[in-house]
């Protein structure tokens, strides 16, 4: 079984076989094993050793987080901060990943030493300044193929200035001065901006945790403050139908 497994990480360059590997549903099966066997003290050193040489991976949701994290590592070295934008088509899954973690550590399911590590690189945990928690970040230029037009028509976005900090612009008439003071310090290049729905909605507030209520927009002009409130909070916009 070490040497169909070693056939595979030749062709595929990792030890992450699936469990249900239709190719070789016995593979997948015995690497599964071998995971457990580890926890139950069932392995010898040597055993361990020889998979370890092999690149095995012995708890693959560990892999994916520290794999998501030096993604992160990655954003912040190129940005200087950690508010991978909620709506950012260069890496969605990042930004889903960052979501999620605000999230877990919300409903106590992230380890104290991933927040730890989190906290070492300047992670926010709410975007929102309510006079307790102000956490800013120090923003740096995008490259050249990051800029964002200026939108030429009629499209409301919240632009996120800083950490907590968001203002919304739909693109015509005169640019808010803390939005324009931005554009010059970065030359020319726009923030992170959320998009806000082009109709009539309904935001749902408090679900999963009080009695919920809906705030009404109407698609053009100022979001209503709750509406801003929960943006700053969680880095996107609440449920809306």
């Amino acid at each position: 079984m070490l040497a169909r497994l070693a056939a595979y990480v030749k062709k595929h360059r990792h030890c992450n076989v699936p469990t249900n590997f239709s190719a070789d549903p016995q593979l997948g099966r015995w690497v599964a094993a071998q995971r457990h066997r580890r926890k139950i003290g069932a392995l010898s050193e040597a055993q361990i050793r020889q998979l370890d040489d092999l690149g095995f991976v012995w708890s693959p949701s560990d892999d994916r987080w520290e794999a998501m994290f030096e993604r992160l590592r990655t954003f912040k070295k190129k940005y200087g901060h950690c508010n991978v934008p909620t709506h950012w088509p260069k890496d969605p899954v990042l930004a889903d990943w960052v979501q999620r973690q605000r999230l877990n550590r919300r409903k106590k399911r992230l380890s104290g030493a991933r927040i730890r590590r989190l906290d070492e690189i300047g992670f926010v945990w709410a975007i929102y300044k309510d006079g307790q928690e102000t956490r800013t970040c120090e923003t740096r230029t995008p490259v050249e193929d990051e800029k964002l037009p200026v939108p030429q028509e009629s499209c409301e976005r919240l632009y996120c200035i800083s950490s907590g900090s968001y203002v919304q612009y739909g693109g015509k008439g005169k640019m808010p001065v803390v939005l324009e003071e931005y554009v010059k310090k970065h030359c020319g290049e726009l923030p992170p901006y959320i998009p806000l729905p082009e109709r009539p909605v309904l935001f749902r507030l408090g679900e999963g945790w009080k009695k919920p209520w809906t705030v009404r927009w109407n698609g053009r002009g100022r979001l209503p403050q709750e509406i801003l409130a929960y943006v700053c909070e969680h880095g996107t916009l609440p449920p809306y139908e």
